[in-house]
Formats: C-alpha cells, structure tokens, sequence
C-alpha cells in the first residue's frame, strides 16, 4: 500500500512548485525552459515565479479562489501556475474565448487578448511581472492540503464541450511520479511539449520536466518547433496527432535539423498507417502511443512498432502497473478476460469532476471513460470503440471507431471519421470522411469496411482538408456531421464486386 504523505508523522504533501524551485539549489545555471525567445536558467525561473506570486498578492487574490490563465506566452503561463500554487490560489487555464465558463473566476489574468464572456476582473500581466522589484515585500506562502483543489483542467473527450476536473497536490505527485515511468521520460534530458498548458497532458508533462530538473521546450508553430528543438538538442517530444502532422509537413520541407531526438510520445488518437509512414522518412525514431484520459491519466502505453507486431483491432497499448482497467457488464461487474464489455479504470492520480464552489477533492474510486473493449492475459488494452458511437445495423451493433482504423490502413488516407445517418428504410446508412495524403481508392475504402461487417458498406465518401478534432486530436463529432452533411455532392464509392 502506498504511503498516505498527507497523514504521515511530520510530513506533508509534496508541491510540484516547490520542488521545481528545489532545483535551483542544484545549480541555478543550468536551463530551465527554452522557446523562439531564448533560454530561461532555474535560478531566473524561480526569480520570475517569486516575482510574479508579489504581483499576484499586489493584486489582491486571494487564497481559495480560482483564477483563470488566458496567457499564450508559455514561460509566463508556467511562472504564474507556480506563482498562484504558491499563494492558494487555485488555477485553470483557458483560452481567450473561454472567459465565460461557469467556473467561478475571481480574476483572469491575460497577456494579449482580453477574454471575452467574462465582466470581473480581468488583469493583463505583462513583463514586469515577471521581474523582481526593490523593496517589493515576498508574497507569503499559503500552502495546499494534500487534497485541497489546487488545479482545475479542462478535458473536452469527444464532445467538444469543456468538461472541467479538480486536482490536489496529492493527485499532481501521483501524476508526476507515473508520467515519468513513460517511454523514455526518465532518461531524456531536454523534452520537448507540444500540447498547451491548457490540456492536462500538457501541464503534467510541463510539471514533471521541470520538477526532476530537465530542460523544457515550447515553440509557437511546426516551423519554430523545429528550430527549437533542433538547436536546444531535444531527445524526446510531445504532441497531439494533428500537431504531428504538422511537424512531418515542415521537416518535409526542411529535411535536417533533430538528429538528437531519440523518441516521440502522442496522445489522444489511433496513429494511420499513411501517417506513421510519412513520419519514418523524415524522423526514423520510435514512437509511443498513449490511451490516457485527464480523469485517469496514462492508463496503457505501447510503441507503434509493438501495435503493429500484435496485428490485433483495437490493441491501445499494454496497461501500465500502476493502472487497472477492466471491461464490465450493464451492472458494472468485471467480465472474464478477453470478454468485451465498458472499459472501467482504476490509477494511480485519479482525479474528478470538478463543480463551482468545490474545495476538496476525494479520490474516485474508478472511471468509467466511455469506451468499450476488452483485456487479454498477457495485459493488452483493446479498444473497440465509443460506447456512444455504435451503430446498430438492426440489431447487429457495430463501432464507428472500428471503421476509422480499417480505413486508416488504406494508402493515401491520412486521417478518417465515420459517421452514421438514417437511411429511407429506417436502417443507418454510412458516410465516411477522408483527408487525403495522396492518391486514395474508393474501392479499396468501401471494401475495408466491409471486411469488417459485410453490411457496413458506405453510401458515400467525401474528401474533406481536416477532420475535426480538438486540441489533443480527438474527433468532435457533432462538427464532422455538420461538416459531412453540408456537402452538397457528396463523392460516392463506385460499384465493386462485394
């Protein structure tokens, strides 16, 4: 059993701020966090961070209450998370348009565009935040309980709608303390992070670097990043799958400059064939897929290489020790293993729901992330699907995720979505949604989904420039219906001999 930091004799939670600022006293000199701009060592980090905490006091906000970030420049959204963690004050970050969540904001601070929806305090931070002042008083210190709500993260799933979760320092250690047993965390030394700080994926990798003492790197687009990591050395790398595409795009253009990556950890989405490809002739470097959730975090891991030596439908990964996932019955009682049933998780760092007014947070004993699969003996998540994007076929029910990864494995598809609508004879009829990376066939598309079930032949298929997906790559399906049923001619498979 693990020990409980917060009721053990003399010893408290450990905050990550802290022991980002613990690295200081190793050698202040040494990079912290690098970006278009420059590089920031730990001893002027922690200067920043202590500054901008006496200008948050100045401010007047209070410990206990939730500020939200709206504050695009990385290296001050970092400095003011440490800052507010260090005063008690609670932190979401937002996007400017996200000013009017129901969160109960005391204040948002800003840099460049003011938040819109939002009519309290709105403060727009700008450098001299960041820069200590003579005889400015230090911001006194208010710590955290293990399991006060310190961080509120925004997890979007497949809805598109913010879903906001509460997190304590507690939840936080045990995050940090498992994301570094990913790949090859540990042992990188200068890590790149694609994600905003916004996601959680983002925020913990951003904690966890800059807590065991590593350089971390951000960049404004693909173009940059490559400058970034190229001339910072990075050896491992972070990103979503559609930001993945995007830096495959820009080394096809410039071909050189990241001989020192070693690895590439993605997160939120299946990886095609097409664009894992494309990725091996400019960046011959492994690959590690993630199936995670922000209510779970990282609950099964496997390189791209192993998940195409299992050849099995679905597999997302092997689950990780300190994880449990099991597949249930409509009751909710684990069924045998290899039976399939809704996934239900169990971790390390399980977070929960967080609701305007709440202070603590007690541990969820278990999460149910709405997709349904299986566990083999040797520990192997199978995915099959989304509980609520099955399509029945008259009583033969079928994954629209099942569809999308066949059809991943057709040449020439970068990226697919599946969507269903009710056909003349009340019976669904498929759509499926292509994004082309080169010369693609619309026999061979309508045949992979039929290998999978005869009936599910597409009515029509549409070429589309993107597939809608929000910031950590997962599809928002109510845009790709949208987006598929307002084209007016829609391409449809020709006949084959299925």
């Amino acid at each position: 059993m693990r020990a409980d930091l917060a009721t053990s004799p003399g010893v408290t939670c450990p905050s990550h701020v802290d022991a980002i600022l613990f690295q200081t006293r190793w050698d202040s000199h040494r990079p912290a966090i690098a970006t278009e701009g420059g590089i920031l060592t730990y001893g002027r980090l922690a200067e920043a961070i202590l500054a901008a905490a006496a200008r948050c006091a100045q401010a007047g906000l209070q410990a206990g209450t939730v500020v939200g970030l709206a504050v695009r420049d990385p290296v001050w959204h970092v400095c003011l998370v440490c800052a507010l963690h260090r005063l008690g004050v609670i932190s979401t970050s937002i996007e400017p348009s996200e000013g009017g969540l129901p969160l109960g904001f005391a204040a948002i601070l800003y840099d460049k565009d003011r938040p819109g929806g939002f009519i309290g305090a709105a403060i727009q931070v700008d450098a001299g935040w960041f820069a200590a002042q003579p005889g400015q008083p230090a911001a006194p210190v208010v710590p955290f309980g293990a399991r006060d709500v310190c961080r509120v993260v925004l997890s979007s799933g497949t809805t598109g709608a913010p879903k906001p979760i509460a997190m304590s320092p507690e939840i936080l250690w045990d995050r940090i303390t498992a994301y570094s047993l990913r790949g090859s965390l540990a042992a990188s030394q200068r890590i790149f992070c694609g994600p905003t700080l916004r996601s959680q994926f983002g925020f913990v990798i951003a904690s966890t670097a800059l807590a065991y003492g590593k350089m971390l790197c951000f960049a404004e687009s693909a173009a940059t990043a490559v400058a970034v990591m190229s001339f910072c050395g990075a050896d491992l790398a972070l990103f979503s799958p559609n930001q993945l595409v995007d830096l495959i795009d820009e080394q096809t253009r410039s071909r050189g400059g990241l001989a020192t990556l070693r690895e590439i950890q993605c997160s939120g989405a299946f990886l095609s064939d097409s664009l894992l490809h494309r990725l091996r002739t400019v960046l011959p470097v492994p690959v590690l897929n993630s199936y995670a959730s922000t209510e779970a975090g990282t609950t099964a891991i496997a390189t791209a290489e192993a998940l195409a030596t299992m050849k099995i439908e679905g597999a997302a990964g092997f689950i990780v020790p300190w994880a449990r996932v099991d597949a249930c019955d409509d009751t909710g009682d684990p069924l045998p293993t290899g039976q399939e049933g809704s996934l239900r998780v169990r971790a390390l760092g399980m977070a929960a729901p967080f609701e305007r007014g709440m202070t603590t947070v007690s541990p969820s004993a278990a999460f149910f992330p709405g997709d349904f699969g299986r566990v083999l003996d040797d520990g192997t998540l199978v995915v099959s699907g989304r509980i609520d994007d099955v399509i029945n076929f008259g009583g033969d029910k079928l994954a629209a995720d099942s569809l999308v990864r066949r059809i991943l494995r057709c040449p020439g598809v970068q990226d697919a979505g599946v969507i269903a609508v009710d056909g003349a004879l009340g019976l669904p009829e498929l759509h499926v949604a292509v994004v082309a990376s080169g010369p693609i066939d619309d026999i061979q598309i309508a045949r992979s989904c039929t290998e999978v079930r005869r009936f599910a032949k597409p009515v029509a298929i549409h070429r589309l420039d993107a597939i809608p997906r929000n910031a950590m790559g997962k599809v928002v399906p109510a845009e790709l219906r949208r987006e598929v049923l307002s084209r007016a001619v829609p391409k449809r498979p020709p006949a084959s001999d299925d």
